[in-house]
C-alpha cells in the first residue's frame, strides 16, 4: 500500500487544499444521485496532545493541528452541451477548547465552539478550462501550504495559552493564503502546465480597523507544472498577488496609498521514496502571518503618508517514505518583515525547525508525532527557542 495521501488528497482537494478548482475523483461517501447527478460527503477529524516549553512557562494542550475538522458536501452535475458543474460547501469546527481567548488565523478573537464556513463555491468546466466562483483557498501561496509537511501536523503554537488550530509553518516560511471570495479562471492541462488567474474581493486591515478604501479588486495568479519520470515526479509553481488600497486619514495622519505586491516560486522533486521541497516568496505590504490582517499590517503611515514594508521568506524540507506507509521528514523555514521606525512598521521574524513521523495505520487512520523549535520577535513579544512535542492522529472518511 502506498503512503496514504490518496484519502487526504480526495478530502483536501474537495476542500481546495489540494487543487482548489478540481473535484476529488474518489470522494469517500457518495450519498446518492440520479440522471448523472452525484452528491457526496467527505471530511476528517484530528486531535493532538502538545507539550510546549516557552521558557518562562510550560504548556500542555489538546488541540487540532494546523487543520481543524473539515466537513464537505459536494454536488456534481451531469454533462450538458459539453459543460459540467460542481458545487461545494465546506465548514470547519474545532474539537478542542482553550485556556483563554485566542487569535485565529485571520486575527480575530475566537473560541473553540465557532463554526468556520471556509468554502462556498461552484465550478463550471469544459474544453475551455474551468471557471470557479465563490469562496475557497486563494491562489497566492497555496502551493506553499499544500506542499508543507506540517499541513498534517502541528508546527508551532503562537502562545502558551492558545487553543484550537495551531499555525503549522504559517509566518515561518510563507504567508497564509486563507479562504477568499473570488472569480478564477483555470486553463486546461497543457502537457502538465496550468495557469490560474482571478479577481478577488480586496482585503482591508483587520476587517476595517484602519479606515481604508479599495476601489479595485485584488488580483492573484498561479502557474503550475507537473510531470513524471521513471521512478519519480516533479512539481513546480509560481504565484503573484497585487492589491491597491487608500488608507483614509485617521489619528492625525493624512493617510495615503498602499500597494501590496507579492510573488513566490517553488519546486518539489520526488523519487524512490525521497522528496525534496523548496519555496521562496518576496514582496511589499504582505505582512508575515495573514495578508493585510495579521500583526504589523505590512505597512505604516505618518504625517508624510504611507509606506509599504518589505516582506520575504522561504522554507526547505526533505522526507523519506518507508514501505509506502511511513514518512519521516523535516525542514526549516523563516519569514521576515523589515522595520521602518519612521513609519511605525514593526520588525517581524519567525523561524521554525520541524521533524515529524507520519504513519498510515490503514486507509482511514493516520498517526503523527512531531517536534518543532520556533522563535520570533514579532510585535515586541520575543519568543526564543519554543520547543513543542506533539502526538495525535486523523480519522478520514
Amino acid at each position: 500500500m502506498k503512503f496514504n495521501t490518496t484519502k487526504f488528497t480526495a478530502v483536501l482537494s474537495s476542500l481546495a487544499l489540494v487543487g482548489a478548482l478540481s473535484m476529488p475523483t474518489n470522494a469517500a461517501v457518495v450519498l446518492g444521485g440520479a440522471d448523472g447527478w452525484e452528491v457526496s460527503y467527505g471530511g476528517f477529524i484530528n486531535l493532538f496532545y502538545t507539550q510546549s516549553d516557552f521558557g518562562s512557562e510550560d504548556s500542555a494542550h489538546l488541540n487540532e493541528g494546523l487543520l481543524p475538522a473539515f466537513h464537505t458536501m459536494t454536488v456534481k452535475t451531469p454533462e450538458v452541451n459539453g459543460l459540467t458543474g460542481t458545487g461545494q460547501i465546506t465548514f470547519a469546527v474545532d474539537s478542542s477548547s482553550e485556556k483563554g481567548s485566542r487569535l485565529n488565523k485571520s486575527g480575530v478573537l475566537g473560541t473553540g465552539s465557532n463554526i468556520d464556513m471556509r468554502e462556498v463555491f461552484f465550478n463550471v468546466s469544459g474544453d475551455f478550462g474551468t471557471i470557479s466562483v465563490g469562496r475557497t483557498l486563494a491562489l497566492f501561496g497555496r502551493q506553499s501550504i499544500l506542499k508543507d509537511i506540517t499541513l498534517f501536523g502541528v508546527g508551532y503554537l503562537l502562545g502558551p495559552d492558545g487553543g484550537g488550530t495551531t499555525l503549522g509553518r504559517i509566518g515561518a516560511g510563507y504567508v497564509y493564503p486563507d479562504f477568499r471570495t473570488r472569480f478564477v479562471y483555470q486553463s486546461p492541462d497543457m502537457n502538465g502546465f496550468q495557469l490560474s488567474v482571478g479577481i478577488f474581493d480586496p482585503q482591508e486591515p483587520l476587517g476595517g480597523a484602519i479606515p481604508s478604501e479599495t476601489d479595485t479588486p485584488q488580483f492573484q495568479a498561479e502557474a503550475t507544472f507537473n510531470s513524471s519520470f521513471e521512478g519519480g515526479s516533479f512539481s513546480g509553481w509560481a504565484g503573484f498577488l497585487w492589491q491597491e488600497q487608500e488608507i483614509m486619514a485617521h489619528g492625525g495622519s493624512p493617510g495615503g496609498d498602499v500597494e501590496s505586491v507579492g510573488w513566490n516560486v517553488g519546486a518539489q522533486v520526488s523519487a524512490q521514496g525521497f522528496s525534496m521541497t523548496g519555496q521562496y516568496y518576496d514582496g511589499e505590504a504582505l505582512d508575515t502571518l495573514v495578508f493585510n490582517t495579521g500583526g504589523g499590517f505590512g505597512f505604516g503611515c505618518n504625517a508624510m503618508g504611507c509606506k509599504e514594508a518589505n516582506n520575504d521568506g522561504f522554507y526547505v524540507q526533505a522526507s523519506y517514505t518507508f514501505n509506502g506507509v511511513t514518512k519521516i521528514g523535516g525542514g526549516y523555514g523563516e519569514s521576515k518583515q523589515d522595520a521602518d521606525p519612521m513609519y511605525g512598521i514593526a520588525e517581524v521574524q519567525g523561524d521554525l525547525w520541524t521533524l515529524g513521523v507520519y504513519h498510515d495505520v490503514n486507509s482511514w487512520l493516520k498517526v503523527v508525532a512531531e517536534y518543532g523549535n520556533y522563535s520570533n520577535n514579532s510585535l515586541g513579544l520575543p519568543l526564543d527557542d519554543v520547543d513543542t512535542f506533539s502526538i495525535g492522529g486523523f480519522l478520514l472518511w
